[in-house]
């Protein structure tokens, strides 16, 4: 089982401007919003308190399911920034919906960055044991329901980095992010 809680985090201002509806390459931006994303950011970076955790298991120890197939071996994975963003949003949706929007978008641009950086970890894994990692996937996407949470829930002690999950299996705090990579044995893997 690995922990980390270490993430050199880099909020992007742009990407929070595509996030909340600027688009292109001529979206002009007026001073008083670009004060407030500003603003936001350095709210978001007191808030975040980003972790992840995750386990490399035998494909023998999976359920079988067929996003699983090929694989030797599964690094099955959990991220989140924690609840203080979340709960800062909440607040300022009563009071400012736009701070709120922006803030929410910092908080999903961070834990899609904790993913990021944890795939690139388990990545590395997989070349130290001589396989070949495929890209992380989630579950809730194309063949994958969402129910399957369970099962990662079921092999990883969630409570450690302060998530758990929902009877409806969404996983609390919101911006918390689940998956798995897969490791195969050769380069004809397939392109999960």
């Amino acid at each position: 089982m690995r922990q980390r809680t270490a993430f050199g985090l880099v909020l992007d201002e742009r990407q929070v401007l595509t996030r909340i509806g600027f688009k292109g390459p001529d979206r002009v931006v007026k001073p008083v919003l670009r004060t407030t994303i500003g603003e936001e950011r350095l709210r978001a970076l007191t808030l975040v308190r980003p972790a992840s955790l995750w386990t490399v298991i035998d494909y023998e120890e999976t359920n079988k399911h067929p996003v699983f197939a090929g694989a030797v071996r599964v690094a099955l994975c959990l991220c989140t920034i924690g609840p203080a963003l979340e709960a800062a949003v909440a607040e300022l949706m009563e009071t400012d919906i736009l701070r709120g929007l922006i803030l929410d978008a910092f908080g999903s641009q961070a834990v899609a960055e904790v993913s990021r950086q944890t795939e690139r970890d388990v990545a590395a894994r997989a070349r130290e044991l001589g396989l070949v990692p495929s890209r992380r996937f989630a579950p809730g996407y194309r063949s994958w329901p969402v129910e399957e949470q369970a099962f990662l829930f079921g092999r990883l002690p969630a409570d450690r980095i302060g998530v758990r999950l929902t009877d409806a299996c969404l996983m609390i705090p919101r911006k918390s992010y689940s998956f798995r990579v897969n490791f195969y044995a050769g380069p004809a893997a397939p392109a999960r």
